[in-house]
């Protein structure tokens, strides 16, 4: 019997080409016509990389062949400070949406695997044996504009810190995209969901620094978008099991949640495959990142970006920014994250969100 998987997304497909791989029929079925059409097209960051971008994929069996766009520099951007940095390794964003993109790649690799897909279908999520459906609450929001020919440097990006504009302790960027194309987007958390796209105007009217790359600039087009971060007692219902988003896996901290999908989904094959308890394995594995981001999440709610301004406060122009090393060490550093952790997880039992 085929093992079904609803969603043809990130994780349900890292959960088709393991479970393949492993011997299994599968079967994806998705309500869309194709894969990522409900993606409007952008770059996105993937993080934990380490480096090699394919070393991290082929530890979850992925071969995806896509378009990418690296930067080796950074616009560090406080409240009182701007901080022109350079990267100790390239950041690499990923295409979303569209036949060159990331879950593009994945799709055409689990194609070739023979792996069936069923598109424009709704079907019952109790009837199938993984759900990775997206995204089913909002905890964080997103507002941006798509800018041609502004003045901006190719090989950076912007990221700054100001509460006034992206409280509390979020965040606004600005991305190069190919064709001369510029993304900026304010992201804040779901209290602020009425005033994100007021205060994004509001940062390009008032900040210098955006001032100055965007000006009176008109965008070409406008987004908006959301993303949900739960972290549940149980990933499943029944006997399925829920992957990515749809479980509620999301960074909490800035709101990537690429990695949550792809890991969840060859971790629920591997339950499968190996007759294994998928909250255990996700559980076990996840639970050292998630300790992090609700630390981080926390340490914001609680300082804003005075955070930020105290990490970047030895960083000067020109100097190397390494953003992987933003966890506590050493045994006070590590009770501090275990006491930050249980706070944000009490915050968000109080009051619904992070």
């Amino acid at each position: 019997m085929a093992v079904k998987i609803l969603g043809a997304g990130l994780a349900g497909m890292s959960a088709a080409v393991n479970l393949k791989l492993g011997g299994k029929d599968v079967e994806v079925f998705e309500r869309k016509s194709d894969v990522g059409e409900q993606i409007k097209q952008n770059y996105q960051c993937l993080l934990s990389t380490h480096g090699d971008p394919d070393t991290y994929f082929s530890k979850f069996n992925l071969k995806p062949q896509c378009s990418v766009f690296p930067l080796s520099k950074a616009i560090l951007v406080t409240r009182t400070r701007v901080i022109n940095v350079n990267i100790n390794e390239d950041v690499i964003f990923y295409l979303r949406g569209g036949k060159d993109s990331l879950e593009y790649g994945i799709y055409r690799q689990a194609r070739d695997q023979g792996i069936k897909f069923h598109f424009n279908q709704k079907k019952d999520p109790s009837e199938m044996d993984i759900v990775a459906t997206g995204r089913k609450r909002c905890d964080m929001v997103a507002f941006g504009c798509i800018y041609e020919d502004l003045d901006f440097p190719r090989d950076a990006y912007l990221y700054m810190h100001d509460d006034r504009f992206s409280p509390r302790g979020w965040y606004l960027y600005v991305l190069p995209l190919p064709g001369n194309r510029f993304k900026v987007v304010n992201c804040t958390s779901w209290p602020h969901l009425k005033q994100t796209r007021r205060l994004y105007f509001k940062a390009i009217k008032e900040r210098e620094i955006l001032k100055k790359y965007v000006g009176d600039a008109e965008p070409v087009e406008t987004f908006g978008g959301f993303g949900g971060c739960h972290f549940p007692r149980s990933a499943i219902k029944g006997k399925t099991m829920y992957v990515g988003e749809a479980a509620g896996f999301q960074d909490p901290f800035r709101g990537f949640g690429m990695n949550y999908a792809m890991e969840s989904g060859f971790l629920a094959a591997r339950a499968i495959l190996e007759g294994k308890n998928y909250d255990k394995l996700w559980k076990t594995h996840f639970k050292p990142r998630i300790k992090k981001d609700l630390y981080l999440r926390y340490a914001m709610v609680l300082f804003g970006d005075r955070a930020i301004e105290h990490a970047f406060r030895k960083l000067e122009n020109g100097g190397e920014v390494d953003f992987g090393r933003v966890a506590p060490s050493g045994f006070k550093g590590k009770m501090l994250m275990e006491l930050f952790y249980r706070l944000a997880k009490l915050r968000h039992w109080r009051t619904g969100h992070w």
